[in-house]
Parts: structure tokens; sequence; C-alpha cells
């Protein structure tokens, strides 16, 4: 199997679509007329190809969206570091649009997505809606801003999925000392499971788990920067 590294690859090429205007069917002449008794009736018609992209394709596609390597294995470390480089590209910027637009940089301002993808803040403030507006209409900004709340909340749900998991030993079951609580993790965890099992690209699965489980806030304050 081929692995596609660039992101070009996955563009439509046109330059040999029968609907390009480049395509142009040749006029008959007494030459081809006479040619075109002769040949077989098939090869008069132009037939388009049909290419069926490996199922691996839109897993590369969101990896890369996530600034990961579009092939081979995957380590928290990979995505802890891509989340570190966008917390500080976000914060910068978030610092030079709220300076741009007079706003106190001390003023704490809590960054998340709505339901619709779009930016959000929580804070009230007079300059609020101008703050947003910019910062969904810089195409930079937004990618990098969906690209830190993925990876980050990836983390988190795989730190949280961690902690249940230790929450239950068998020496804790055999002694009797499991509680209601537990078992809750215990059986979530399996729920998890057959989840993270149901879907054919297992990264789109755990990001929209994680989306659901632990969603992202980046929040800019007067003493701190942190996301959490």
């Amino acid at each position: 199997m081929v692995s596609i590294n660039n992101t070009e690859a996955y563009k439509t090429n046109d330059r040999y679509n029968s609907n390009n205007k480049n395509v142009i069917e040749t006029t008959d002449t007494a030459k081809t007329a006479e040619a075109a008794k002769a040949a077989p009736k098939e090869s008069s018609t132009i037939k388009k190809d049909t290419v069926t992209l490996s199922k691996e394709v839109p897993i590369a596609r969101k990896r890369e969206a996530m600034g990961l390597a579009p092939t081979g294995r995957l380590s928290r470390e990979d995505f802890q570091t891509v989340a570190d480089s966008d917390k500080e590209a976000v914060k910068a910027a978030l610092e030079s649009t709220m300076e741009a637009l007079g706003i106190d940089k001390d003023q704490k301002v809590s960054l998340s997505l709505n339901a619709k993808g779009k930016i959000v803040i929580k804070e009230k403030f007079s300059a609020k809606a101008d703050l947003e507006k910019q910062l969904n209409n810089d195409k930079a900004f937004k990618a990098t801003f969906n690209r830190l709340a993925t990876n980050t909340q990836i983390l988190d749900f795989s730190t949280t999925l961690q902690s249940k998991a230790n929450s239950m030993s068998l020496v804790s079951f055999m002694n009797g000392d499991s509680n209601d609580s537990d078992w809750n993790h215990l059986l979530e965890l399996a729920d998890t499971y057959n989840e993270l099992q149901s879907g054919d690209n297992p990264l789109e699965t755990i990001t929209r788990m994680s989306s659901k489980e632990a969603p992202f806030e980046f929040v800019h304050g007067p003493k701190e920067n942190k996301a959490a």
C-alpha cells in the first residue's frame, strides 16, 4: 500500500475530467470517420475511470489536520508536543488581538468552541463581541485553536480513562473494599471500550468522545495562561 504524505494528493486534479473546457472532443474528418468504422464501438466513447480511496485516507487527513504525522504509530508525546506549540501560538495571537482592540491585558478571557464550532468567550466586557468576531474571522487563529482544542481534549480524555482504570483493583474486589463508585467506573470503561470499537475511524471516534467528555477551555488571565 502506498502512503500519502503530501496533502496535495487528496485534491482532485481536473485536467483529465471530461467536464474541463480543455478536454475537447475531436471533430471527425474523413480519415477519422473511416477509422471509426473499423474501431470497436466502445472506443468512440470516453470512459471515466473510477478511483476508490483507501479507508486509511480519512484517518491520514484527520491526523494532518491535528498537526500529527499522517501515518505511523502515535504516542502521547506526539499529541502533547503539538498542543504545547499551539498553546503558545494561541496565547500570543490572542494577546496581540486584545491589544489591537484596546482591551486591557489583564482582562480575563476564557475561549471555547460552541456546538457550531464557533469560538466563544465566557466573560462579559465591552469589547467582547469585537474580540469574538476578530478571532473567528482569523482563519489561521481558528485553525490553530481547533487543533489545540482537539489534541488537548484527547490528552485529558486519556488521563480520565487512566484514572478510572486505576480506581479499582482485583485485590480491592477480593477484599470487599470496592464500592459503588468503583463499579460505576468499571461499567463506564466497558461502555467506552465498546464505543471506541464501534467505528472504522478510531481517531474520529476518540475525537468525538473526548469533545463530549473533556470539553476544552483556554483561559487567559492577568497572571496566568493555562489550558484547562
